[in-house]
């Protein structure tokens, strides 16, 4: 009976410790998740944290850290966040904790380890909308809340009297009646408190509350950039006086390949004030890797945050700072690592000699009072040393009485080029501007190809036709894995390389030459008035995915190379919609029937009744030529049987290599390819070579010639 009310006191007290910890520790609460619907894909929290990429300590970051692009597993983000802040004097109402100095407050979203003063929790989640271990995302439902009366949400937005808007698929969304508006959304609710750190006896902060979304979509327009939104209420018993709100914009050009360093690689971070656009890429253009290898400007991204809307009064940026996470800490040059410092000299950007009329705004990075548009030779940008520079957008001062709510809204937008970043903020730009209108491309026609002897006949469906703008039809064609989409190229307005389609049709209709309404999409070409390609009905089952009674529209590329692979994408656009210039489908990432776009090889079919076609190509075969483009080195056996033996010698009589040919497994149904290697995997000597083939349509016997 002792043993079992000592058992019973032991669970009873475990309860009342969780119970304890729950009510002293709401970081319990804390979620992570990941958005992952377009080329940007980031691990993000339920505190306000949308990348964690801890340059500081590597081993405790959370990637996916802003990769771009999905799937490269080059991370740019180290430290994404909110950041809100106000002068110390203030009434006892609007702010909690200690403050005996009224020195400024400052909570920030950011969590980076022993880094600066922000290695605490400054906000703390509410529990009513954590539904699982992850944070909740739109896409997983099985995040969301599954208790309350609001199909699994709490009636209120937690910490207020606000009603939460709960569409009909189950999420809280900004659309009307609480409908969804992006692909995929997140939501959070959180509330500035005391935080975690021990020892950290200063502790204050403001009555907040902030309401987190993300929004990110799919789409050409939409793929390269995730919009943020955060709603500050205070929810204190006096106004907040002379409030500031900002964004904290921590990006790094592949610092991981380089220690953070003075000696270390170094970052560009600009600002364009006429768009409210802070960004940066890598300095030098190239990165050196741990094994000693380089990887080229083409592969390191451009990134910036995109202010679309700031509290505030003038609803605009009022401050910019760029500085160093280290260099120069609790000076105005620098990273304030303080609370009263932060707020002082990055987030109201006081008394910076890189701000040369102290507007709040810097302009002036070689410091010599002149701002860098007035100086042919000025940088233009601030130099981020050892990969370690941030940057920093500011709202103006304003009050914030008790109850009442601004918004925040920026974009994180990434591009390889820095015309392609451009035009990305941009495209987020419209959409925000445009009251989150979703302007996409006609729907992708689904295709099928039969490969032929020099030919390839391409089937595709007409569900794009069916959208009210849809004008016509590219076919692209890429010999080398999609790399490229063609041989003549040119420039768009932005600067990113066009490809000129191998084929293109549309609509006798009016529409032709090249769209007019909006100037910069004047390179748009719409046609020549070409028409469609005649509609055609498929009267047998010998397709895949086209069944008989199927209408297809139908192209016979005739320009082809037995034996090389060839990627198509069919692209279906439309005539402009006046938000944006006429828009097109993209390729697909993986190519298959069904999709957009395929991949074949022409091929001549098997031998039925006689080895005489049986022939080497190319013969000779020589190295630099580049006959296999995108491929290995390699030689084709062509015209063969469904199934044959090869045997290849070299002048000795030796037995270099034997290929099994099987038409279902091979590249083609008549093709065997060599790879020039021998048994033991090695590259063969140039020369002359003798093959025997062996099939049970008999046998037949040749030579080639290898030239290195």
């Amino acid at each position: 009976m002792k043993q079992k009310f000592l058992a019973s006191s032991f669970l009873l007290s475990c309860l009342f410790l969780v119970d304890l910890i729950a009510q002293t520790d709401p970081m319990i609460y804390q979620r992570w998740n990941t958005l992952d619907i377009n080329r940007v894909r980031t691990k993000f929290n339920n505190t306000g944290e949308l990348c964690d990429g801890n340059e500081q300590n590597i081993p405790l970051a959370r990637p996916p850290a802003f990769e771009y692009p999905t799937g490269s597993k080059t991370y740019y983000g180290t430290c994404v966040a909110l950041v809100i802040g106000a002068p110390g004097v203030q009434d006892t109402g609007a702010v909690g904790g200690l403050n005996p100095q009224n020195l400024e407050y400052l909570d920030g979203a950011m969590d980076e380890g022993p880094a600066a003063f922000w290695d605490e929790e400054h906000y703390a989640p509410y529990g009513e909308v954590v539904g699982s271990d992850k944070a909740p995302l739109s896409t997983d439902p099985a995040t969301w809340p599954t208790i309350g009366p609001n199909k699994g949400w709490p009636s209120l937005i937690p910490g207020t009297n606000q009603p939460l808007l709960v569409g009909s698929e189950g999420w809280p969304g900004l659309g009307l009646n609480g409908e969804k508006l992006a692909d995929q959304e997140t939501y959070s609710a959180m509330y500035a408190w005391k935080g975690t750190d021990i020892g950290n006896d200063n502790r204050r902060w403001l009555k907040t509350h902030v309401e987190m979304r993300s929004l990110a979509w799919t789409g050409e327009l939409y793929q390269d950039f995730i919009v943020w939104m955060f709603i500050v209420r205070n929810i204190g018993t006096a106004p907040i006086k002379q409030m500031r709100v900002g964004v904290h914009s921590d990006f790094s050009y592949l610092p991981i390949f380089q220690s953070p360093t003075i000696s270390g690689d170094e970052d560009r971070h600009y600002y364009d004030q006429k768009f409210q656009f802070a960004y940066g890429t890598d300095d030098n253009g190239y990165e050196v890797k741990s094994d000693g290898t380089a990887i080229g400007q083409d592969q390191i991204a451009w990134s910036g945050t995109l202010a679309l809307r700031m509290p505030g009064s003038t609803k605009k940026v009022a401050t910019y700072d760029a500085f160093h996470f280290w260099m120069e800490a609790t000076t105005a040059r620098g990273n304030g690592a303080s609370k009263e410092l932060y707020y002082r000299y990055n987030l109201s950007n006081q008394n910076d000699p890189r701000d040369s009329n102290k507007d709040g705004i810097d302009d002036d990075f070689n410091e010599n009072g002149i701002p860098d548009d007035q100086e042919p030779d000025a940088p233009q940008y601030y130099l981020g040393l050892g990969a370690d520079g941030l940057q920093v957008l500011g709202s103006t001062p304003f009050d914030l009485a008790p109850g009442q709510s601004d918004t925040l809204i920026f974009a994180a937008v990434f591009g390889m080029t820095k015309p392609q970043l451009y035009k990305n903020a941009f495209n987020a730009a419209t959409l925000y501007n445009s009251n989150w209108k979703v302007v996409k491309a006609p729907p992708e026609p689904k295709v099928e190809i039969v490969p032929g002897n020099g030919r390839n006949t391409i089937y595709w469906g007409i569900e794009s036709e069916k959208e009210m703008k849809f004008e016509g039809y590219k076919i692209y064609r890429s010999a080398d894995k999609g790399v490229t989409w063609g041989t003549e190229t040119f420039k768009d307005f932005s600067g990113t390389t066009k490809y000129i389609p191998l084929a293109q049709f549309d609509k006798v209709d009016g529409i032709k030459g090249n769209y007019k309404t909006l100037p910069e999409f004047a390179w748009y070409n719409l046609g020549s008035e070409t028409d469609l390609p005649a509609l055609k009905v498929i009267d047998n089952d010998s397709l895949k995915f086209f069944k008989k009674g199927d209408s297809v529209r139908v192209f016979l590329d005739d320009q082809v190379i037995n034996g090389l692979n060839y990627r198509y994408y069919v692209a279906a656009y439309d005539t402009g919609n006046g938000i944006t210039g006429p828009l097109e489908n993209t390729a697909a990432s993986n190519p298959q029937i069904g999709t957009n776009t395929v991949e074949v090889v022409p091929h001549a079919p098997p031998a039925v009744s006689s080895l005489s076609k049986v022939k080497v190509v190319p013969n000779p075969y020589v190295v630099a030529t580049g006959w296999e483009v995108g491929k290995e080195n390699q030689v084709q056996f062509t015209y063969l049987p469904e199934t044959a033996t090869i045997k290849i010698f070299n002048t000795a009589g030796e037995l270099v290599k034997t290929i099994y040919h099987e038409s279902k497994t091979a590249l083609a149904s008549s093709i065997a390819v060599w790879d020039l290697k021998n048994e033991d995997n090695q590259l063969v000597a140039a020369g002359l070579y003798f093959y025997y083939l062996e099939s049970p349509l008999g046998t037949t016997q040749g030579k080639f010639i290898i030239i290195i």
